[in-house]
C-alpha cells in the first residue's frame, strides 16, 4: 500500500528520466554482451567477422588492399581485448543496475532510487573510460601503411559518433545524479 501511495506522489520528471534509464540500461546490457562475445573470439574468428563486416567496401577498395586492411583491423581489435573485456563486464553490471533501479524507482521503491542514483553516478566515469578505449582503438586503425581512404573515414566517423554518444550519456547521467539528490525527490521516496 505504501508503494501505491508513493507511486502517485512521484514527480513527473522521475518517470521521464526513468524511461530513458530503462532504454539506457537495456542498450548498455545488450552492447556489453555483444562486446564480450566479440572480444572472446579467437583471432581467426574475429578476422572472419571483420572481413564480413567490411564486404560493403569491396566496391570502393581493391581486393588486396581491403584484405590487408581487414587483417589490420582484426589485429587492432584483438590487441585491445584485455582492456575491453573488463570494461564490458563493468558496463553489463552498471546497465543491469540502471535497468533494475529505474524500474523499481518508477514503482516508488527506495532501493530503486538508490540503485539508479548509484549507477548513474558510476556511469559517468565508465562512459569516459569507454570513450577513451574507443578513441585508442580508432587511432590504432589509422596507424599503418597504405590504408584505404575509406578506412580512414570509417575511423573518423567512429570517433565522432563515440564522442557524441558519450557526451549525451554523460549529460543524462549527470542530470540524473543531480535531480535524484534533490529534496523533493528524496521526500517522495521517504517512508515518512
Amino acid at each position: 500500500m505504501v508503494t501505491s501511495l508513493r507511486r502517485s506522489a512521484l514527480p513527473p520528471l522521475v518517470y521521464v528520466l526513468a524511461t530513458f534509464g530503462i532504454v539506457s540500461g537495456s542498450y548498455g546490457a545488450m552492447s556489453a554482451i555483444g562486446s564480450v562475445r566479440t572480444f572472446t573470439m579467437s583471432r581467426d574468428e574475429l578476422g572472419a567477422v571483420v572481413t564480413r563486416s567490411n564486404e560493403a567496401l569491396s566496391s570502393l577498395v581493391e581486393a588486396a588492399q581491403l584484405s590487408r586492411y581487414d587483417e589490420h583491423e582484426a589485429d587492432a581489435i584483438y590487441g585491445r581485448r584485455k582492456a575491453a573485456l573488463p570494461l564490458a563486464g563493468i558496463g553489463l553490471v552498471l546497465s543491469c543496475l540502471m535497468f533494475a533501479g529505474t524500474m523499481r524507482a518508477m514503482r516508488g521503491d527506495q532501493w530503486g532510487l538508490s540503485a539508479w542514483s548509484f549507477s548513474a553516478a558510476a556511469c559517468v566515469p565508465y562512459q569516459l573510460l569507454a570513450l577513451a578505449l574507443t578513441l585508442v582503438m580508432a587511432r590504432d586503425l589509422r596507424i599503418g601503411d597504405n590504408l584505404p581512404a575509406v578506412a580512414m573515414l570509417k575511423s573518423h566517423l567512429q570517433e565522432l559518433f563515440s564522442i557524441l554518444f558519450c557526451g549525451l550519456a554523460v549529460i543524462y547521467y549527470g542530470v540524473c545524479v543531480l535531480y535524484l539528490r534533490t529534496a523533493g525527490v528524496k521526500r517522495a521516496f521517504s517512508d515518512g
